[in-house]
């Protein structure tokens, strides 16, 4: 048997959304105290994860939202028992607690800042017109300083002129992203003033983006969205998408499933 965590939550005693979990299995709540973890339990037969899952996790976790103030658990959160469900309550307690105060009455909006095609870096081919194919139309011979290959020996080889020109790419890649991070930046200063918080990623990995994400007071999502509107308007260069709004994942400092599962050989929870 394993238990599925959707979210931590306050109000514990409130009833449960009539809402199914994965496998279609009932909703169940395990409490501590004034907060509690949304479950539900499986045979432990299947591990394996799929799109419906994901998306049902995400209906529970907005289902939940709609009554109480919640913390969305990573999706594939899974724990072996309710004492081990009971453990992670009560040992992130005052974190969890914290957590659902600073999301309370909020949501999270994701924004991506994308470079345009022409902003895109291109590597040059070393192919290029050889000076013996031009003499071949003209019908003469190849100039003496010319190889047999027909690039000019008096200057750098392909290979060599190749290597030179991605160098001088790569340096104006970094340079774009230097501007463009300095420019997502001061537009994401301009949306602060209207979130709790926010989180920019100004390494992404693919190099193609930069992503940030904003905890929004939901009274203040339509300004919000409205003064994005504006900034992509404004902004022609950069593509901006903007999601959401989402349950409050990037705010969230509490593992859900971390304080269950550092175990020692012995089994001891530390």
């Amino acid at each position: 048997m394993t238990f599925y965590v959707y979210a931590i939550t306050d109000r514990p005693q409130e009833p449960l959304p009539n809402q199914l979990g994965r496998d279609g299995a009932e909703l169940e709540q395990i409490a501590w105290r004034d907060i509690g973890a949304v479950i539900s339990t499986s045979d432990g037969s299947r591990s394996a994860s799929t799109s419906d899952d994901m998306w049902r996790h995400e209906e529970v976790v907005e289902a939940l939202m709609a009554g109480r103030a919640v913390l969305p658990a990573r999706f594939g959160t899974s724990l072996p028992s309710h004492r081990a469900v009971s453990e992670m309550l009560s040992q992130s307690y005052t974190r969890f607690v914290q957590d659902l105060e600073r999301v309370r009455g909020h949501i999270e909006i994701g924004i991506r800042f994308l470079a345009t095609a022409e902003d895109q870096p291109t590597v040059s081919s070393p192919v290029r017109d050889t000076p013996d194919a031009a003499a071949a139309q003209s019908g003469n011979s190849a100039p003496p300083h010319v190889a047999s290959n027909g690039f000019d020996r008096s200057g750098p080889g392909p290979g060599t002129a190749y290597l030179q020109a991605k160098v001088t790419e790569q340096r104006s890649s970094r340079n774009r992203q230097r501007v463009g991070l300095a420019m997502v930046q001061k537009l994401c200063a301009a949306l602060v003033s209207q979130a709790t918080a926010s989180q920019l990623e100004a390494e992404p990995a693919d190099r193609q983006g930069i992503s940030a994400a904003f905890l929004v007071p939901r009274d203040r999502l339509a300004s919000f969205q409205a003064n994005v509107g504006r900034i992509a308007d404004a902004h022609p260069e950069l593509a901006l998408l903007c999601t959401g709004p989402w349950p409050p994942y990037s705010f969230v400092t509490a593992n859900a499933a971390e304080p269950a599962t550092k175990r020692s050989s012995n089994g001891h929870v530390h």
